[in-house]
C-alpha cells in the first residue's frame, strides 16, 4: 500500500487571514472542531503577526487555549519572539516561522529584509525550543513573487539552509501565487536536499491561480514529500502579494489521494457538512447586492 499523508488544514488560518467579515470566535473554534473530528490531526488554528497587520486573527490569544485539547499538533504561525511568547501564552505546541524567499515580499509581509527576518527567526526558534515547543519553518514565495516574478531557486537553498542552522524540524515551500509548475517544484526540492542535509520532513503549502497544484502534489509525492497543506474550499491568499489565488481545496486534495489509495486518515463525508458550515458563517459577512446591479 502506498505510504499516507500528513495533510495540515489551514483554514483557520491562511483560510480567513483576508475573508470577507470578521468569522467570529466561536465559530472559529467550531471550524476547529469540526476539522479534528473529521480526522485531521494537524491544524494550522492562527497566526500571531500583529493584529493590526492581520486584524482577522487578532483574537488567536482565545481561540487555542479553547481548542488546545482536541489535538497533538496544532501550529500557529509566528513572525518573531514576541509572536513565540503569544504562542507560548496561549498553549500552542508547535510553531510555524515564516520569511520570503524574495526580497520584495518579505518587506511586504513582514516589513523587514530577509537577512533581518532571519536572524530574528533565530531568535525565535531558540525561545520556542527553551520552552518546549516544536519549530517548523516555511518558506513563502519559493517559485514566484507577485513583484519579483520568478524566484531563483538560489535564494530558496539559502533560506533553507537558514532554517537547517536553526533546527528546525520540517520545512515547507509555499506557492504563494499559485503559479508553480511541477518542473519548479521538482527543481526546488531536488535543489534543496541536494544542498543541505535532509530534514526530518519537507512539506508542500501550495495556492492554486493556475490549476496546477494537483500536478505539483504528484510530483512532490513522487519526489518523497508527504506532507501537504490545504485549506476548505480553496479558502485564503495573501493580503501582501497581489494576485495570490486561493489554497488548493481540502476536500479535492483528500479525495485525490483516497482515490490512489493514499490514506489521509480525514472522513470525507464529515468534512463537507464543515465546509458547509464555514461557509454559511462567512456568508453572513458579505455585504448584501444592491437591488438593480447588473
Amino acid at each position: 500500500m502506498a505510504e499516507a499523508v500528513v495533510i495540515t488544514d489551514v483554514t483557520p488560518r491562511d483560510g480567513l487571514q483576508d475573508a470577507t467579515g470578521f468569522v467570529p470566535l466561536e465559530d472559529k473554534i467550531a471550524l476547529v472542531e469540526g476539522l479534528v473530528s473529521a480526522g485531521f490531526t494537524h491544524v494550522e488554528v492562527t497566526s500571531f503577526m500583529h493584529p493590526l497587520r492581520i486584524p482577522m486573527l487578532s483574537d488567536g490569544d482565545s481561540l487555542v487555549p479553547a481548542v488546545a485539547h482536541l489535538a497533538k499538533h496544532l501550529v500557529a504561525l509566528v513572525p518573531n519572539v514576541k509572536g513565540v511568547e503569544r504562542a507560548i501564552a496561549a498553549g500552542v505546541p508547535t510553531v510555524m516561522l515564516v520569511a520570503s524567499a524574495s526580497e520584495s515580499h518579505n518587506r511586504a509581509n513582514l516589513n523587514r529584509s530577509r537577512r533581518e527576518t532571519m536572524v530574528i527567526l533565530a531568535e525565535a526558534a531558540e525561545s520556542a525550543r527553551s520552552q518546549g515547543l516544536r519549530v517548523h519553518g516555511a518558506i513563502s514565495t519559493a517559485f514566484e513573487c507577485p513583484f519579483e516574478g520568478r524566484v531563483p531557486v538560489a535564494d530558496v537553498v539559502e533560506m533553507a539552509q537558514a532554517y537547517q542552522q536553526m533546527g528546525v524540524e520540517a520545512l515547507n515551500f509555499a506557492d504563494t501565487l499559485g503559479t508553480a509548475t511541477p518542473a519548479m517544484v521538482k527543481e526546488c526540492i531536488r535543489a534543496v536536499r541536494e544542498s543541505t542535509d535532509s530534514f526530518a520532513a519537507l512539506g508542500l503549502h501550495l495556492h492554486d491561480r493556475m490549476g496546477w497544484a494537483l500536478a505539483n502534489v504528484i510530483m512532490a509525492y513522487e519526489l518523497g514529500v508527504r506532507r501537504f497543506e490545504s485549506a476548505l474550499g480553496g479558502l485564503g491568499g495573501c493580503p501582501y502579494a497581489p494576485g495570490a489565488a486561493g489554497n488548493i481545496d481540502t476536500e479535492k486534495l483528500v479525495a485525490f489521494f483516497e482515490a490512489q489509495g493514499i490514506g489521509t486518515g480525514v472522513d470525507l463525508d464529515r468534512l463537507v457538512s464543515v465546509r458547509h458550515s464555514l461557509l454559511k458563517v462567512i456568508a453572513k459577512g458579505l455585504p448584501v447586492p444592491e437591488k438593480g446591479g447588473s
